[in-house]
């Protein structure tokens, strides 16, 4: 049938499914593996409550067995594109459309998902529905993904093991990283999900991936405001389709296509999943873009990073008095709460600057004026 390979597309599209796992690239962000549809979006993110800070992803930053981590996903975006590269970017996507949906990450051992032996190189697995696995490992020098295992086709489970393993992140990563990989998916599926004349089904999936640190700078979505790195991801890959019929059972090509994908994702310091990730239509057009929404994330600064701002009273009430040098008159302060999001803002008119903050519940909160930052309580 020559509806016979789009039929095969759509199908291994959902092993992407939004609601079960996305194969995005970083961030996990299988996109790298599937770009019919974005994967799990894995590469960690956490909040950095400072605007002008470069950081560096290592291991302590990836998933870990027993986390759970709540996302959001806005499939219908508005958001015009993934923003500038470079250093000290800017970014503000917390525009949405009505068309979010809510999906919540498990991080489970390998023992303990129904297959776990077909991936014998992983040490842990993401699920969104107890169903269907991507099987990953963390190191010191990496972290990876062997694959995935689920039935995604309705007709059985299929074991899609990769081979080479996709490399999602090379340690240490920092702003200007890049490394180049490949990857194999080939599996055979039953045919009769789409065709009754046909006996079995082969896909494979041959793809080389380019994977860049394009830029750092501060990222704003709706749930926070984060010190990210932003890595682009490029997927050249060819898609190959056998059939082999009940008779005459000889196995013939099918189809062969090829094309490129492109993704973004936003990382951050110490958390789990991505800060945010982009995805795109075939023509080129953001379609997807996904937030975490972990709660109870910590402050991602050193102490050495907070500098000696004078500010009175702290303890505070409804107002505080920051003294700042002539130079920084001029200069945008924020307030942030402990999860990084932005309370308020302004700018820094006079040598002495009054800040209210009446409107703010009690609480401990950091002020940054420029790349100056002080932790605040208000009582």
């Amino acid at each position: 049938s020559s509806d016979l390979p789009l039929a095969i597309c759509r199908s291994f599209a959902r092993i992407a499914w939004h609601g079960g796992l996305s194969i995005s690239k970083n961030c996990l962000t299988l996109n790298k593996l599937l770009p019919m549809k974005h994967y799990l979006l894995f590469a960690a993110g956490i909040f950095t409550a400072t605007c002008n800070a470069q950081i560096t992803l290592d291991q302590n930053d990836m998933p870990s067995v027993g986390d759970n981590i709540p996302r959001k996903s806005d499939t219908m975006t508005v958001l015009a594109g993934p923003g500038g590269s470079g250093p000290n970017q800017t970014w503000n996507f917390t525009a949405t459309s009505n068309y979010v949906i809510t999906e919540n990450t498990s991080v489970v051992s390998v023992a303990s998902t129904p297959n776990g032996n077909q991936f014998g190189n992983s040490n842990m697995a993401m699920t969104n529905d107890n169903a269907s696995y991507l099987y990953f490992n963390k190191s010191a020098q990496s972290f990876t993904t062997q694959g995935f295992s689920g039935d995604l086709l309705g007709s059985g489970i299929i074991n899609a093991v990769f081979n080479p393993d996709l490399t999602l992140h090379q340690f240490p990563r920092t702003f200007g990283s890049s490394f180049n990989d490949s990857y194999v998916i080939d599996v055979i599926v039953p045919g009769a999900a789409f065709n009754p004349l046909v006996s079995q089904i082969r896909f494979k999936r041959s793809s080389m991936v380019h994977d860049t640190t394009d830029a750092w700078g501060q990222i704003t979505t709706p749930h926070g405001t984060y010190d990210v790195l932003r890595i682009h991801t490029t997927d050249a890959f060819t898609d190959s389709i056998w059939a082999l019929p009940i008779f005459p059972p000889t196995w013939s090509l099918v189809s062969t296509s090829s094309d490129v994908s492109n993704s973004y994702s936003w990382v951050g310091k110490g958390g789990k999943l991505a800060i945010a990730e982009m995805s795109f239509d075939t023509l080129g057009a953001p379609k997807i873009f996904k937030w975490t929404e972990l709660p109870g994330i910590g402050v991602g600064l050193e102490e050495s990073e907070f500098t000696r701002l004078e500010v009175y009273p702290n303890p505070c009430g409804d107002a505080i008095t920051v003294s700042v040098d002539v130079e920084q008159i001029g200069e945008a302060f924020a307030v942030f709460d402990p999860l990084g999001k932005r309370m308020l803002e302004g700018t820094v008119c006079t040598e002495v600057q009054p800040i209210r903050m009446d409107n703010l519940p009690s609480g401990n909160y950091i002020l940054r004026i420029g790349t100056q930052y002080c932790r605040l309580t208000k009582s």
